[in-house]
Parts: C-alpha cells; structure tokens; sequence
C-alpha cells in the first residue's frame, strides 16, 4: 500500500530548516506546495515511488494529481478556515491510471511560526479489477451479459436476488466494466442507516452541526462523485428519509447537515435488495417515485440452486483463498464435491463460504471428506406432526461467551466458535478476523450480531 505525504506552507522560496530536515530524512513521498497552490519541492521518494521526474512536478498546481476536479479546493479551504480534514479523493499515478485515497489533512507549525498542511494520503485497494464473478453455468452467463449491457448506459440499476447471491459483486461488476471504472464505488449499506444517521452518512456534515461533529465530514453521496454509489438492501431504508434520497437523485444537489450552501455530485447510481419493492410500495412502506427511479433497469441475481454447475469451481476458488492465508492446501473428495451439489443452499455464495471455511477448520490442510462437509438439516424434512427437537447444546470447549448459545444451530454454533478462534488469534482485530474469513467487516459485525457473540478480553486471551 503507498503512502504520499504533502506538506503546504503559506509563502517559501526556499525549504526552511525544518523543510529541509523533512524532506532529507523522509522516506516515504513527499512534496511542499506553496501558499499559491503550486508545487515547489518534492523528494526523492517521491520521483522513486511516482515514477514522475522533479521537472515535470515543480510549478504545477496542487490538486493535478486529482483524478476529478473537486466543488472547492481542499487546500485552500484549509487556509481560509485552518480546519483539519478526512476525504476520499482519486487521484492519479505516474502509470496514468486512477486510484481512490484516503486523505487526512492536519495544521503543523514551522520554526518561524509559518503556517503548513500536513497532508497524509492512503491509498486504497488496487488501480486494476477484475471481475469476481466466478461460473459457467447458463444462468452465471445469462448475468453476465445482463451485467455488461447495464454497464454501457447510466441508467440507474436495481439488483434483487435472495440474500448472499452476491449482489454487491454484480454492481461493482457493473462499475467496473462502466466509463466510470476509473471513479469510486462507494457502498451504502442501508441497513444501518437509522433515521438519525441517514443524512449524515449520505450526505456528509458541518462542524458543529450536532454535539459530537467535531469536524466536517464528507458524505458517501460526494465520495461517490464521478463514480458509482452502491445502495445495499435499500429496502432497509426507513421511508421518512425516502424524499431526501429522491432529491438527491434527481437533482445531484444535497446539503450536508448544518452546511448554508448545497454541493453537487455527478453518481451513478446502483441499488440491491432481497425484498419485493412492488409489494412495499404498495403496501406503503416505500416510496413509487423512489422505486421508479430506482428501478429503470432491473436485474434478477440467480441463486446458487439455479447454478449448481458453478459450485465446484465456486468451491475450489474459497480453497484457494484458504491456501493464501496459510491454512495449508486443503482439496475436495469427490464425495464432499457432490454433497455439495446436491443441496440447495438457501443462503446461496455467503452459506457456501461458511461450509467450506468450516470444513477446512474442521480438516485442516487435509483432504475434505463427504464428513467434513457439515449441513443444516431441511426444516421440511421432519413431519410437522411430530414436535421441533430441542437446539443441540453448543459444542464443547466453546468460549464462555457461548456456553448459552441454545439459540444457534449446530453449525452455527461451529461456526460461531471458528470465528471465536480467529479473534483470539488475532487478539480481537475484527479487520483480520474478516479477512481470514474472506467476508466484509460488515459481515462479520452482522455474524457477531446474529450470534451474540459478547466478546470479553478474558475470552481472547483465554
């Protein structure tokens, strides 16, 4: 991951003692712009890193290495209001293409009392994508044209399909393969945007606008500006903040909360659910001039049961992942392929993963057997005339956290001791608990959840 560092000072003809000693001894990218906005020193690091000569960077204006020229200037912002900051910005590299950084801008003091911008710059994630969307059934193929097609228009999109079919996969599929693949894909996930943090997340906030904004914040809607903004599960969305999102949908103009001027944002925009939004909408519990403008182009998301061919492919690609965290070289036995195949998996993909995450952590670098393979039993298999057993106790040795988990089920509860495992051998970092896992931290903070997993440090350090 690189790292660029900008220091901006008022006024300098010449790196002062103190510019001097940084820009000798740092060894990470480093420029000083000047007051005027031009760029006047850069490192060593810099040319090495960025591939971009002294001579073609020197003179140049500040913000040439933005991608998308922004509303205002954050560097003359800062001089105007001397403010610390957090942005998202994409930038360009010395290879021509773009990338998304994650910015923080921070006041620093000189030894004569000068006034400087200290600017440290993160990027994130890789400049190239490729598509994750793994199969060659019909209906994988079907989806992809379908995926393709929507990707050459700006018409808004609206992904249904069963939850963990892989719908936020299918829009960045969309955006990557767009005129916009070289903007942001910003993902929105609806089902924590409660009423009191909807604006604030979407559309950003002033400091000062409410007890706790001790500092502006940009909202997802202007980090998605030239790129793509990803609503998840927008059904989730609660229908007294529906105008809000209509509005900024139609017009591009919003207003962060506590701002006095509206800002713009150029987005496409791409929406997912699992619910019925014709249904909700008649029902009364989602807007129809939302859905309408949601749903110009929708597209249906296949189960996996509609393309069992893809499971073994699917499969072998989760063991690959497995081999590149260390977790050895882990195959499938023909028996463990077709019992695979032959259940339907209504937890579609996310299930699959958790299967063949399990198997491997129950056979570790072995070859996984039929055995290892653990499966949820039918709800329709019993006869309804005969009562629901009772929950099966948690496994033995599971942390104290849950010794009580009557409420999961058998795989569940392995499950929830895996993940159990890896925060204790991670020391409770959730970030590299989620990609031992290969699942967002969302995800994982949704598993948590649903398994009320009450993590203490006596259960980590046990």
């Amino acid at each position: 991951m690189l790292e660029l560092t900008v220091a901006i000072v008022m006024t300098s003809t010449a790196p002062t003692a103190t510019l001097s000693r940084i820009l000798a001894g740092q060894r990470k990218p480093l420029m000083v712009v000047a007051a005027d906005c031009q760029i006047r020193f850069i490192n060593d690091a810099f040319e090495h890193v960025f591939g971009l000569p002294r001579s073609n960077i020197v003179g140049q204006d500040s913000c040439s290495l933005d991608a998308i020229p922004q509303n205002e200037c954050r560097h003359r912002r800062f001089f105007r209001d001397l403010e610390p900051y957090a942005e998202n910005h994409l930038i360009k590299l010395g290879t021509g293409e773009s990338q998304l950084a994650q910015i923080f801008g921070f006041p620093m003091l000189d030894e004569d009392g000068q006034i400087y911008l200290g600017e440290h710059l993160q990027l994130l994630g890789s400049p190239i994508a490729e598509s994750k969307i793994i199969g060659h059934a019909a209906a994988t193929q079907s989806l992809l044209s379908e995926l393709e097609r929507a990707a050459q228009t700006e018409a808004p999109v609206l992904l249904h399909g069963e939850t963990g079919s892989g719908k936020e996969l299918a829009a960045e599929h969309i955006h990557h393969q767009s005129h916009r693949a070289a903007g942001p894909f910003i993902v929105v996930d609806c089902t924590v945007l409660s009423e009191d943090l909807f604006e604030s997340e979407l559309f950003g906030h002033a400091k000062g606008a409410f007890t706790g904004a001790v500092a502006n914040k940009t909202g997802m809607f202007e980090l998605a500006d030239g790129g793509t903004l990803f609503l998840d599960e927008i059904g989730e969305l609660p229908i007294s903040q529906q105008p809000k999102l209509l509005r900024a949908l139609e017009t591009g103009s919003f207003r962060p909360v506590g701002a006095i001027k509206n800002r713009n944002s150029r987005v496409r925009v791409v929406s997912a659910t699992h619910k019925d939004l014709a249904a909700m909408v008649k029902q009364g519990t989602f807007r129809q001039d939302l859905f309408y403008r949601l749903a110009v182009l929708p597209i249906m998301i296949p189960p996996l049961r509609n393309r069992r061919e893809d499971i073994p492919e699917l499969a072998q690609f989760l063991l690959k992942e497995l081999s590149l965290q260390g977790l050895g070289q882990p195959s499938l036995s023909k028996a463990a392929v077709q019992k695979l195949l032959q259940y339907d998996f209504p937890g579609n993909i996310r299930e699959l993963r958790n299967i063949i995450h399990l198997a491997v952590a129950l056979n570790p670098g072995g070859e996984i057997t039929e055995a290892s393979i653990r499966l949820p039993e039918s709800p329709s298999a019993a006869p309804a005339s005969v009562p629901a057993p009772a929950p099966a106790p948690a496994p033995a040795g599971l942390p104290s956290c849950l010794e009580n988990a009557e409420h999961l089920s058998p795989i569940e509860s392995a499950e929830a001791s895996y993940i159990m495992e890896l925060l204790k051998r991670y020391h409770g970092n959730r970030k590299q608990v989620a990609a031992g896992l290969s699942i967002s931290e969302r995800t994982l903070y949704r598993k948590l959840k649903r398994y009320r997993l009450n993590v203490h440090s006596q259960d980590l350090s046990s």
